[in-house]
């Protein structure tokens, strides 16, 4: 390995045209230095490390690291560097995480004691430039390194439980599915200490964790129940004699929306809509809203005046919570005592249950 002037350098009919977050890249180079050379021929023609080359320019050196070779065909070693080039295992991010993070904190105390605020901090779940900065070295977005490092501290805590997901991380290549699952067995586990729900309610808005069939693209990231699940629900014990129903459904859930609000005692009346800001997933037809059916029981009409239509302009709020203009409608139309179960947070005026409280307490 030798150092060559940059503008000696030839960058000639690269087949790769994207070379992605090169500020990202520049970064890192600055704070760890150039960890791999880039590649030449002898006259100079660029083989193999673009992205590296020109983050170097960035940063405005003068010459760099290279690997002198004797290769006549250039497509070909650009080829075994981008298409034959092996990916880091998830593990292997994590242990590169772990050994960045006492650096990234002297760098976070030094950035405090001279007046500037810090960027964010790994492990579990802080964003900042340090996950980004391990991302662009390990070819990933930041985001996947903050779902990895979250698998991995979660399997360190609990090997017995959550050490089969790193397991599958690795085996698969594949992170997605593996964070859904830490994330569904967490919520199960604070499921469990849910405490019961007390008291009568005139209105229940039911958010139902329903169950996606096989690995569907929408799979949720918290915990969900079976329809023979939901219909045991103590829904009757919770509801007044006189009482409103609000249950969520999706589109193919309609017809087991249906079979809950009568096994729970309550008489279907109409489906209000959320007519949602942008296009979503479906197999068939792309989803751009929301259903609720709402249902009564006993002898109990809406609030006047009767002005309410049956549908709702309203922003996506994160994932599986319902828009705040939804509960102005309820507040609106039906009466109080309010309950909102499976609630994902709390709301001034109303009493909640479900795991997502658990985890906001």
């Amino acid at each position: 390995m030798v150092e060559w002037p940059i503008r000696k350098i030839k960058v000639r009919n690269r087949y790769r045209k994207n070379l992605g977050n090169i500020q990202s890249l520049a970064d890192s180079i600055k704070e760890l230095g150039l960890l791999h050379p880039v590649v030449v021929r002898r006259d100079g023609r660029l083989v193999a490390g673009e992205r590296r080359l020109r983050a170097c320019q960035h940063l405005g050196w003068s010459g760099i690291p290279v690997t002198v070779v004797d290769m006549a065909d250039i497509v070909r070693g650009e080829w075994h560097e981008n298409v034959h080039r092996e990916s880091f295992l998830p593990s292997e991010v994590f242990a590169i995480a772990k050994a960045i993070e006492p650096l990234e904190k002297a760098a976070a105390l030094k950035r405090m004691k001279a007046g500037k605020r810090p960027s964010g901090n790994l492990p579990y779940g802080v964003p900042g430039q340090t996950r980004d900065r391990i991302g662009t070295f390990a070819g990933m977005s930041g985001r996947t390194v903050e779902k990895i490092v979250a698998v991995c501290e979660a399997a360190k805590r609990d090997p017995k439980r959550f050490g089969p997901l790193v397991t599958e991380m690795d085996r698969t290549n594949r992170v997605d599915a593996p964070y859904r699952k830490l994330r569904q067995k967490e919520d199960e586990q604070r499921r469990l200490s849910v405490k019961p729900l007390k008291g009568k309610y005139r209105t229940l808005v039911i958010d139902v964790p329903w169950q996606y069939p096989g690995e569907h693209r929408a799979k949720p990231e918290y915990a969900t129940l079976t329809q023979k699940e939901l219909l045991e629900l103590p829904i009757q014990k919770w509801a007044d004699k006189d009482a409103h129903l609000y249950l969520w459904s999706n589109n193919r859930t309609i017809p087991e929306a249906i079979e809950l609000m009568a096994t729970w005692g309550f008489t279907f009346v109409t489906l209000l809509t959320w007519i949602k800001p942008s296009i979503g997933l479906g197999s068939y037809f792309r989803g751009t809203t929301e259903h609720c059916l709402f249902g009564v029981r006993g002898n109990i009409t809406t609030r006047p005046p009767h002005d309410i239509p049956t549908h709702f302009n309203a922003p996506k709020a994160s994932h599986s919570v319902k828009p705040d203009e939804f509960y102005q409608l309820v507040e609106r139309a039906s009466y109080p005592p309010f309950v909102d179960v499976f609630a994902r947070k709390r709301r001034p005026g109303w009493a909640g249950w479900g795991a997502g409280l658990v985890q906001a307490a």
